[in-house]
């Protein structure tokens, strides 16, 4: 990444910041050069930092020091950024996982302007991993990074692939420090429901040689956690159909759920994150440098559930809210199970880029990178039904969190009432791989004199290469083989959190792995499952032009950047479709996009101004979302498939913010915003039978769609500052608080998929000699997040509360203590259908989790 030449260096560290700005331009030394990150200490020094960053961005930026990152009671990257305005989290297993910005979740995310690849686990649906183009911030912990810069508006020489903006995680540069530094972290961090107490630590060494001309660095960060997720799952809320398809009579299908499944997940993960970089600059005109960063996340899972299937019954008793089924008597069968998954992902990306000054006026930068992301997920499962398929039950939405369960005389533990399942041990394996290499030149030319200050331009080839390979061996052993294997919950265990009356306990089964392997595979490999395989092959073509000006009208000042980004995309996937046989498929497409951006800032007066923008943005399906195939899960009776048609999202967009600067960290942000959507993209559920599995009747089938175009509008509010005027000790308090607006609206009047309406975020701060504090209040309004045969399901709005407090002994040496998820029933994530919450389609309730540690840094 280069130095954005309209830019007049208020630090050295100002400079860095332009370059990173610019994620197209190769991540060169400029882009963290002279951040001292690591020696930055105080939170009002951190904001502090990234108010100079942010005031002399060539676009609509905001920014996390590494203070911030490594103060908060954050987990991993996306914890960190959920602080940001505009800025919301999705989060699986109680972890932050991915983000969306302004309401939209389409965020390109890179590191040092390049794309990380790799594989994110998902809650639900068990087995179908919808692939972005990067990897989950789950994936990456937030330690290695010394800045997370969060783009709303786009310049030219960044790569294209985020509709609502993009998110630059920055390593710092071994040169950066100055001498030899090395900084420590350990904690210890409690999970309260799993009962667990797990270590995180963290390194980083840098030293410089031979007179700074040569810097080296290694980083290192492993953290493990237990947590333990309570959860009710894959419910669906369908049309009825038949003689009962219209209960109440009032002229409209009475609508009712699938099922009721309560699910338990202990998840134990651990991360490992290491970065390394050579950087050598030989003149103040030449300088290499060799990146390298890795990342394993190894994710083992243990559940058990209780399903109780009741769709295409009939209903009694029914009552209604609207025409929703919320409660009544209906049969329904019965199955349970224990499971095993595991699934190590690993993400790696490496990099050798030059910056060059031929002349004065020219610099080029070359550079090359090569990312790949792996899977090996392994399922292992016992399953049983019950022997009676009508089992009676009455169930009830308006109970709780949860439905409610009554089963009347049936006794969900006894084992005389179950028989193993059809197929009921099975063993699944899937190994996946992203490849991708990425070559690119850009070069600069800087112009001494007028208003045009420098033109811009480069190319960049990418080459994307994605293969999934699945395999699976599944059997129907005998009762008395499989019997060992079977026991109950523990009362008190399952779903201790849910305050709801259902089977307690009720019959599971152990998921001992080498039982379940070596029965379902006979001792021999396992089977290819070859419908769910794909081989996908990427590739596009990037150009750029862009020009700076600066000049002055009036007694005003500006600085202003335009430019076109042209790309040209071929794709091609070879798959498999299901049915009666295995149907080889080929689809290919081609496209051509091209996206203007203009930014232009204006400095009304050294602390205020006001900027500009109008773009163009792209966002291209995911690989998976991609492969047509589709699959088909007797176990859950289930099915999932991909679109080769998938067209990429495309948005245009206007932005106007202003930015009014007080004292030190102090700062006033506002900005209006607004987005035509085409293309957008959608999952839909609908009930279909498949040829071959006629058995299974009627299943809930999810494929992505393009579903029309969508309007985008709101506006964001921020403000940040020490209440210094206050006499001591008050004038250590400090506030950051920020809102955003977000309406969001499709084709139709439909709801555009992840945009919640409101959002905001208020920390309190304190910080006086030694002592610091903060509390952190996160909250965002429900969301669309699919369809179900048309209907929009919604993500129910959520809040989280955290607690950080640090006492420092001396600069060398601190102590912080960290609370996390202070109100897990506020944080749930809850997913309904078009009615609200009493249509229940999921829940997931995560833990609170307390840590203490200690830094030291020589």
């Amino acid at each position: 990444m280069s130095r954005h030449p309209t830019l007049k260096p208020v630090t050295v560290a100002v400079l860095a910041l332009a370059g990173a700005a610019q994620a197209q331009t190769p991540p060169a030394a400029e882009p963290k050069k002279e951040l001292d990150t690591v020696v930055i200490t105080g939170i009002r020094s951190s904001l502090q930092r990234a108010n100079e960053i942010k005031r002399e961005a060539p676009q609509v930026l905001d920014v996390i020091t590494s203070e911030d990152v490594g103060k908060l009671p954050d987990a991993n990257v996306a914890e960190a950024l959920q602080r940001v305005t505009g800025v919301q989290v999705t989060r699986v297993f109680g972890e932050g996982q991915s983000v969306s910005i302004r309401g939209l979740p389409l965020v390109r995310v890179e590191v040092d302007g390049r794309t990380l690849l790799g594989y994110s686990a998902r809650l639900s649906p068990p087995e179908n991993e919808q692939l972005g183009r990067n990897s989950g911030l789950d994936t990456v912990p937030s330690g290695l990074f010394g800045r997370l810069e969060v783009r709303k508006s786009p310049i030219a020489s960044q790569v294209e692939g985020g509709l609502s903006g993009s998110v630059n995680l920055v390593t710092p540069d071994p040169l950066d420090f100055r001498g030899f530094t090395v900084a420590l972290r350990g904690a210890a961090e409690y999970s309260e429901e799993a009962g667990k107490t797990k270590p995180v630590v963290s390194a980083l060494v840098a030293q410089q040689f031979f007179d700074r001309k040569l810097g080296l660095l290694l980083a290192v960060d492993s953290t493990q956690r237990v947590t333990k997720t309570q959860a009710f799952e894959r419910n669906n809320f369908f049309d009825r159909t038949g003689a009962t398809a219209d209960l109440n009579n009032d002229g409209k299908a009475d609508i009712s759920g699938d099922r009721l499944q309560y699910e338990q997940f202990t998840v134990d993960r651990s991360r490992l994150g290491v970065t390394a970089e050579a950087q050598l600059r030989l003149a103040p005109e030449l300088e290499f440098k060799l990146e390298t960063i890795y990342s394993k996340l190894k994710t083992d899972r243990l559940q058990d559930f209780l399903s109780w299937r009741y769709t295409g019954k009939a209903i009694t008793n029914p009552v209604f809210d609207s025409n929703f089924i919320v409660a009544g008597n209906s049969l329904g069968s019965l199955q349970q199970a224990g499971l095993h998954r595991a699934e190590p992902t690993q993400s790696m990306l490496g990099a050798f880029s030059a910056k060059w000054r031929p002349v004065n006026s020219l610099t080029l930068r070359p550079e090359y990178s090569a990312s790949r992301g792996t899977l090996e997920q392994t399922i292992r499962q016992i399953t049983i039904d019950s022997i009676n398929a009508n089992v009676p039950g009455k169930f009830d939405y308006r109970a709780g969190p949860m439905p409610s369960l009554d089963l009347g005389t049936f006794n969900a533990a006894d084992p005389a009432n179950y028989k193993i399942a059809t197929n009921g041990v099975r063993a699944n394996l899937l190994e996946a791989q992203m490849d991708e290499k990425v070559g690119k030149l850009d070069a600069t030319y800087d112009f001494e004199d007028g208003m045009l200050k420098s033109i811009s331009a480069g190319v960049r080839l990418r080459d994307l290469h994605a293969v999934s390979n699945a395999y699976r061996s599944q059997v129907t052993p005998t009762l008395a083989e499989v019997r060992p294997y079977w026991t109950s919950t523990v009362p008190g265990e399952f779903l201790s959190g849910i305050d709801v009356a259902f089977p307690r306990p009720f019959l599971t089964t152990i998921a001992d792995d080498a039982y379940i392997l070596q029965r379902a595979s006979g001792g021999l490999p396992l089977l290819p499952n070859a419908a769910r395989d794909y081989n996908l092959k990427e590739k596009a073509t990037a150009l750029y032009l862009m020009a700076d000006f600066e000049g002055e009208i009036g007694d005003v000042t500006y600085a202003a950047n335009a430019g076109v980004r042209h790309i040209r995309t071929r794709f091609g996937v070879d798959t498999l479709t299901q049915g009666a046989t295995l149907i080889p498929a080929h689809d290919e497409s081609r496209y051509n996009n091209t996206l203007p951006s203009a930014n232009i800032v204006f400095h009304f007066t050294r602390d205020f101004m006001v900027r500009l923008s109008a773009s163009k943005t792209m966002q291209q399906a995911g690989i998976a979302e991609l492969a047509p195939s589709t699959f088909v899960n007797i176990s859950n009776r289930t099915a999932t498939g991909g679109n080769a048609s998938l067209k990429p999202t495309l948005s245009n967009n206007l932005d106007a913010s202003f930015e009014l600067y007080g004292a030190r960290s102090a700062l006033l942000s506002g900005s209006v915003f607004s987005k035509k959507v085409s293309n957008v993209q959608a999952d839909n559920t609908v009930l279909q039978s498949f040829v071959g599995f006629e058995q299974l009747g009627e299943i809930p089938y999810t494929r992505p769609s393009n579903v029309g175009r969508a309007r985008v509008k709101g506006f964001e509010l921020g403000v940040q500052r020490f209440f210094d005027f206050l006499p001591a000790p008050f004038n250590g308090l400090g506030v950051i608080a920020n809102y955003t607006f977000s309406d969001g609206q499709g084709d139709g009047g439909m709801p555009l998929i992840g945009v919640s309406r409101h959002s905001y975020n208020l920390i309190g701060l304190y910080e006086s000699g030694p002592i610091s504090a903060r509390i952190a209040f996160n909250a965002r309004d429900k969301a669309a997040f699919a369809f179900t045969q048309g209907r929009a399901d919604y993500v129910d709005k959520r809040q989280q509360l955290d607690v950080q407090f640090g006492y420092e002994f001396s600069k060398q040496l601190s102590v912080n203590f960290n609370a996390q998820n202070l109100n897990p029933k506020k944080s749930a994530t809850v997913e309904f259908s078009q009615i609200g919450a009493v249509a229940l389609n999921s829940y997931a309730l995560s833990e609170r989790r307390f840590s203490i540690g200690v830094r030291a840094k020589f």
